[in-house]
């Protein structure tokens, strides 16, 4: 089928580097001209693309090629700029807000907090060469640590590990696909629909949970990964 032929021979000239990561693609008319094909079908091949994480769209802006993925590891503590310093990569945060609040019924659940209980809430972007990337939100047992009112927001890990002995951390992680909408597809210069990697995070000390993260990530950013240990009998 045309589409094929077409994501193919896109593919291609990425994999040989004729298209660098963050180029801009022609627009969609030039490149249904330049196949000689409708811009539906172009649109299928792009859209092939874009779930292989090959291409991404931004609203407004048009296709791009994407980096190369980071590779995130489950089940670590360790915050998004030392992992994508260790990947040579240049990353950043922006604070979007953050604030004392009420635990909703989800929040509780997870930090198992009474009625009434505060937690401190914190909205955050990560950017990948000055790309955003990734809404976090996470919240922190307020009542356990009491002095990170007095600090300026920062990512989860890093505030932890100041704190609390790396290895008397433990991390519980889910991950699940969805896509983009609302105002986390506009703080993602996304397109309504665009595929989304989510990554539920619950950290405990001690055996009891000290905080909880979700993490929303354009699909193409990263690759997941997991390392299990096997003990022989």
């Amino acid at each position: 089928m045309q589409y094929i032929k077409i994501k193919e021979t896109i593919a291609e000239q990425i994999a040989q580097g004729m298209l660098s990561a963050g180029q801009k693609l022609p627009s969609e008319r030039q490149l249904a001209e330049t196949f000689a094909t409708t811009r539906v079908t172009l649109r299928e091949a792009l859209s092939l693309l874009e779930t292989e994480g090959l291409i991404y769209r931004e609203d407004r802006r048009g296709w791009f090629i994407a980096p190369p993925r980071i590779n995130f590891p489950l089940s670590a503590a360790e915050d998004f700029l030392a992992l994508a310093e260790k990947q040579s990569r240049q990353a950043s945060v922006s604070v979007i807000r953050a604030k004392n609040t009420l635990a909703n019924k989800q929040v509780s659940g997870w930090l198992q907090l009474g009625p009434f209980a505060e937690v401190y809430a914190v909205e955050m972007l990560r950017y990948l060469e000055k790309r955003p990337v990734c809404l976090v939100r996470y919240w922190v047992h307020a009542e356990k640590h009491a002095a990170i009112n007095a600090d300026a927001p920062e990512e989860l890990f890093a505030w932890l590990c100041q704190r609390e002995s790396q290895h008397s951390l433990d991390v519980s992680d889910s991950v699940t696909i969805g896509c983009l909408t609302g105002e986390t597809a506009i703080m993602l210069h996304a397109a309504p629909g665009t595929p989304a990697i989510v990554i539920e995070r619950k950290v405990y000390c001690g055996g009891h949970p000290v905080a909880a993260e979700i993490a929303v990530w354009r699909h193409d950013t990263l690759t997941v990964t997991s390392n299990a240990e096997h003990s022989s009998r």
